[in-house]
């Protein structure tokens, strides 16, 4: 890319590194929690995600000073889900939202232990001391699919996943969140991350005919630009979302002034669009 973008990158870099920076104090404070049965889940969760997300924006960082960006975009995927069930989250009463991630939790591993189950067979399932919780978890599965159908339909879930005995898509989530431009924009665009992409792969691919490389340098500009905003970005939209009610900058020991100056100076570099016209001018010219 051109001097003037790398060079707006690392801008960019600067500013979202003064961003981890002012942030130290909240997740710190996220880290380490005073916490009883009684309380719940929810916080628990809350606080994984402060603290997973900071984390993976952080590696993002390094990736990027590496010119690996690529390999960071992946981890935008559980961002943009993070962000949005906690929105979805914090719409419902406590007592919801204890109760399905509850189930979530409880049908996460249930699907686990029947996959490993499945895979290595039942005799190694009794060596890894499983057998007994594949056992439990078959006994309780209509009880676990009742408890599914009956917060669906007292939430308004679409009629066939509260039939069928699902949790909610994420299309679902957005929506009821008012969140679905978001998530069609950043869903598609780590899903080409994520899942096989001729696409993504030939973004590796430049040249003329007769000459073509094959290098993920081609477009590390790029890749490191849309990492770093939109990790940002995710983090920013989460965060207000498992933070305490209330919670200021003086409690949990932020720099404040340092965040919303690094704040602007993101803001000023601008979106990262998730595709170029270098790439269709590429993509046209090879068909």
């Amino acid at each position: 890319m051109e001097p003037s973008v790398v060079s707006r990158n690392s801008e960019l870099r600067a500013a979202v590194a003064d961003t981890l920076k002012a942030l130290e104090g909240l997740v710190a404070a996220a880290s380490k929690l005073d916490w009883s049965p009684s309380d719940g889940f929810l916080p628990l969760v809350r606080s994984a995600i402060i603290k997973r997300q900071y984390e993976c924006l952080s590696v993002a960082v390094d990736l990027v000073d590496k010119s690996h960006g690529f390999a960071a975009v992946p981890l935008l995927r559980p961002a943009c889900e993070e962000f949005l069930w906690s929105k979805y989250l914090s719409s419902l009463k406590s007592a919801d939202a204890e109760t399905l991630l509850v189930i979530m939790a409880s049908r996460e591993m249930r699907d686990s232990l029947r996959a490993q189950d499945d895979y290595a067979g039942r005799s190694v399932s009794e060596s890894l001391g499983l057998t007994k919780y594949i056992k439990s978890n078959e006994a309780t599965a209509k009880s676990l699919n009742a408890r599914t159908k009956a917060l669906g339909a007292k939430l308004k879930w679409e009629k066939r996943t509260v039939e069928n005995a699902q949790l909610p898509s994420m299309a679902f989530v957005a929506k009821t969140v008012g969140e679905t431009p978001l998530y069609r924009y950043l869903y598609h665009a780590s899903s080409r991350f994520v899942h096989f992409s001729p696409t993504e792969l030939l973004r590796r691919t430049w040249g003329r005919t007769g000459s073509v490389t094959v290098s993920s340098t081609h477009f590390s500009n790029y890749w490191d630009a849309f990492v770093m905003y939109w990790g940002v970005y995710l983090m920013a939209s989460t965060f207000p979302q498992v933070t305490p009610d209330g919670s200021g900058d003086e409690e949990f020991g932020m720099d404040g002034e340092l965040l919303l100056e690094a704040a602007r100076r993101i803001s000023a570099h601008g979106a990262i669009p998730i595709i170029t016209a270098e790439e269709l001018a590429w993509e046209t010219d090879a068909q």
